[in-house]
């Protein structure tokens, strides 16, 4: 009988969330895939919102004594994110700790901090300072990125402007397979939303968009968690159709 090698998603928590909290929130997602020979690893931002002006980013499910944390914080006024690189520092651990990982799933700011990980992992960018300095040499580019409401970074800074930013060159983008989610009533009631994640969106080459019909939120039915299955299972078929067709030349 043929050994399933099991393969490893990260997920990544929105704003006022912390790992913990997001697996609840994705439970759908990781019991539909966990059978089909996936695991999820959970990890928590650096940085401790509790009781500061970033909790207006609650989800409605929210409890006393849920962990708040954040990937990063934003300074409207300075125009600034404090804590980028100490990030980069935490998800390079996560992949030598937990990895290879086959493919990033994140929400909200976490779907940018996704986003984030994909791009540092690609060729084209292994050879930038950070990507040295934090994530191992030996792991391999992820074969997709899932987003749920992805918001980018707000401001630029050379921290992240390499990234997928136009101002990072021509050809600045997002080369891995991507599943990117929005909300209707987000979009139909919030233009700024709308624009920042819909130019997030156009920086992903290899993009598959699905709405549902909620605002700022992963949605949590089955039909969706159905949708991440198929998209998962279509680029891992995708995958190795390339693999044979490659052992043939």
């Amino acid at each position: 009988m043929e050994v399933r090698t099991r393969k490893k998603i990260l997920a990544l928590h929105g704003v006022a969330q912390s790992g913990p909290v997001f697996a609840k929130r994705i439970s759908a997602i990781v019991n539909t895939l966990t059978p089909l020979g996936y695991d999820f690893v959970f990890i928590s931002g650096p940085c401790d919102i509790t009781d500061t002006p970033y909790i207006i980013a609650r989800q409605e499910d929210w409890k006393p004594g849920d962990l708040e944390r954040s990937w990063w914080e934003t300074d409207d006024g300075a125009g600034t994110h404090a804590g980028v690189e100490t990030a980069m520092e935490l998800w390079g651990k996560a992949l030598k700790e937990h990895g290879p990982f086959v493919g990033a799933l994140g929400f909200s700011q976490g779907g940018c901090a996704a986003a984030s990980i994909a791009a540092m992992l690609e060729p084209c960018r292994r050879d930038h300072g950070l990507v040295k300095k934090y994530f191992p040499s030996w792991h391999p580019p992820l074969d997709f990125l899932i987003m749920f409401s992805g918001n980018p970074y707000r401001y630029p800074s050379t921290l992240t402007d390499w990234l997928f930013y136009p101002e990072g060159g021509p050809d600045n983008t997002i080369a891995t397979s991507t599943l990117a989610f929005y909300g209707r009533k987000e979009w139909g009631r919030d233009w700024l939303q709308k624009k920042r994640q819909d130019w997030f969106i156009t920086r992903c080459r290899d993009v598959t968009i699905q709405p549902h019909p909620w605002k700022h939120t992963v949605p949590r039915t089955q039909e969706y968690a159905d949708i991440v299955r198929d998209f998962v299972l279509g680029v891992e078929k995708k995958k190795q159709g390339s693999k044979r067709w490659k052992s043939v030349l």
